[in-house]
């Protein structure tokens, strides 16, 4: 059986759209079952489809990019953060504070639509913080939150930024991008900002990681 090519790939896609890839399994199964196809041709046949699968996840992926925010985000960016607040994952923020600090947010563009976004906030001591990352939940999972992540730890790297943390209740996300785990009291720029007047400062399910931008470029 030939490979399956990138342009073919399309075609099929056209014809199974209505199949998920464990339906097109099980019916290829069915096929073997009822003597239609060999066991060669079912293992050519998965391994295409595996093939298949990771064309359209590289289509996926290569179909967005992160860039600069502008003036002209402002109101996906409302739209963004005011979900994700609503969803008790980041703080709500203001109209003006987004307009004022435009030049800290990274956006993720997708069609011309912003699909997800973050800021990288500057303490006075030059510590960093990736605050209101967020992306769309119709695109989760198809790594825009890992590609704005590594654009702003680019932009710190450029700005001789030497740590960034976060505050999250994603570790998982965090660790895979090379944050450690830390604690809140090595980050008392952020206690004295946030925390301390944080009505959830007593319940706080947050976990602060940080990343080390020095070892990472050393």
């Amino acid at each position: 059986m030939p490979p399956i090519t990138q342009e073919s790939s399309f075609y099929i896609l056209d014809e199974l759209k209505n199949n998920t890839l464990e339906e097109i399994y099980d019916k290829i199964a069915d096929l073997r079952a009822e003597h239609k196809i060999t066991d060669e041709e079912l293992v050519s046949i998965k391994d295409s489809l595996v093939n298949l699968n990771q064309i359209f996840l590289k289509q996926e992926h290569a179909s967005f990019t992160v860039r600069q925010a502008t003036l002209e985000d402002v109101d996906s960016l409302m739209d963004m953060i005011e979900y994700w607040a609503k969803q008790g994952q980041n703080l709500p923020r203001k109209r003006n504070d987004i307009i004022r600090g435009i030049q800290t947010f990274a956006v993720c563009v997708k069609d011309s639509q912003v699909m997800g976004c973050a800021c990288l906030y500057v303490y006075d001591s030059g510590l960093a913080e990736i605050r209101s990352l967020g992306v769309s939940p119709v695109v989760q999972r198809q790594g825009q939150g890992r590609a704005i992540v590594n654009y702003l730890l680019k932009r710190a790297a450029k700005m001789f930024i030497k740590r960034v943390f976060v505050l999250t209740r994603s570790p998982e996300f965090f660790s895979k991008v090379g944050f450690q785990k830390t604690v809140i009291e090595a980050l008392p720029e952020k206690i004295l900002k946030d925390c301390e007047n944080c009505p959830k400062r007593a319940t706080c399910d947050e976990v602060a990681y940080i990343y080390d931008v020095n070892k990472e470029n050393a």
